[in-house]
């Protein structure tokens, strides 16, 4: 497949009456979303520039790690939605880097964006982009696995993945074409993959790029420091609960006149006892030294973000003001 050619000519979005009269499309307002969110969390008007498809389509973060993807999952297309929705439920995102992970029994999926369906648009905006190319074109060849039988179109349409205008006739035509045209050397690498699993993409951004405490994404993440503390505790209820039967199989073995002049067994169990009251200790104070990490760091990081914002916004809390008007107050006093 040429890398500058579209891969599909179907017009999914238009009726086959229109398709006959119109002419090409100019205009692709009614394809953008309402608002976006900018990269400095700014809320602005979508338009077609490099800086919004690149927000909506690329996945350089997922690129930088690309010789560790096979840690995370199989080289090979998603299974269809009749297939996911067995095991897991699915999560709308419009984070392309979140499109395809799954954690525990969830899976994130981006909706196609109405643009990506209008040839026009691939002409205009993309095509002449090799990186945002490659992306688009991956992305709807992941639907394509996705959206396999009538079954996985209805999913996609009650979860909203595809818009409410495409059809299952104009569905198949498309996804032929796409098919027709895919050629994995002309899609961004991160599409060889199909599902990656977020557990393991966070210990290889934790380990390789050294985001110790975010990980890749904490989406999959404890929302409140109470889940973090009783999850930790419960595992270390479990080693507990086996450090007291290693005890009272001691306290048995201790009990028979075989291994009561045993100097190895006594000296084992007497070992395995200072353990197990020390150990409990030590694992809970290293807890509570996790959360309060966690804690300042999450802390710092939000303040800092506060004050960064405060200043693009262009404006002064009121209460930082007051503050230092009392505080001159007193002085002058």
């Amino acid at each position: 497949m040429d890398a500058t050619s579209l891969p599909f000519t179907t017009r999914v979005l238009v009726s086959q009456e229109e398709h006959h009269t119109a002419g090409q499309r100019t205009d692709f307002t009614a394809l953008f979303p309402a608002s976006y969110r900018t990269k400095n969390d700014d809320i602005t008007i979508p338009q077609p520039s490099p800086k919004f498809l690149a927000r909506e389509l690329l996945v350089e973060r997922l690129n930088n790690i690309q010789d560790w993807l096979w840690v995370c999952g199989r080289p090979m297309p998603p299974r269809g939605l009749r297939y996911v929705l067995n095991s897991r439920d699915i999560a709308i995102t419009e984070d392309p880097e979140l499109h395809l992970i799954w954690s525990k029994n969830r899976i994130f999926l981006k909706p196609i964006p109405l643009y990506l369906l209008e040839p026009d648009f691939w002409t205009a905006h993309i095509n002449h982009n090799r990186k945002l190319a490659d992306c688009a074109r991956g992305f709807l060849f992941s639907y394509t696995a996705l959206i396999a039988y009538q079954s996985d179109f209805s999913i996609a349409k009650e979860k909203g993945l595809l818009p409410s205008e495409v059809t299952w006739e104009a569905w198949k035509d498309l996804a032929k074409e796409i098919l027709e045209n895919h050629c994995y050397a002309a899609v961004n690498p991160r599409y060889w993959y199909g599902e990656l699993r977020l557990s393991r993409l966070n210990k290889v951004y934790r380990l390789r790029k050294g985001y110790v405490l975010r990980g890749y994404s904490r989406v999959g993440s404890y929302a409140v420091y109470a889940d973090l503390i009783r999850d930790n505790f419960a595992g270390l209820a479990t080693i507990l609960g086996y450090v007291v039967i290693v005890l009272t199989a001691m306290q048995v073995g201790l009990g028979v006149e075989r291994l009561q002049s045993d100097e190895a067994f006594q000296n084992a169990s007497y070992g395995f006892t200072v353990f197990s009251i020390i150990a409990p200790l030590i694992a809970s104070v290293g807890i509570a030294l996790v959360v309060l990490v966690m804690f300042l760091s999450n802390w710092i990081v939000t303040k800092d973000y506060e004050g960064k914002r405060f200043h693009e916004m262009g404006v002064e809390p009121f209460w930082r003001r007051e503050s230092v008007q009392s505080s001159n107050q007193v002085q002058g006093k």
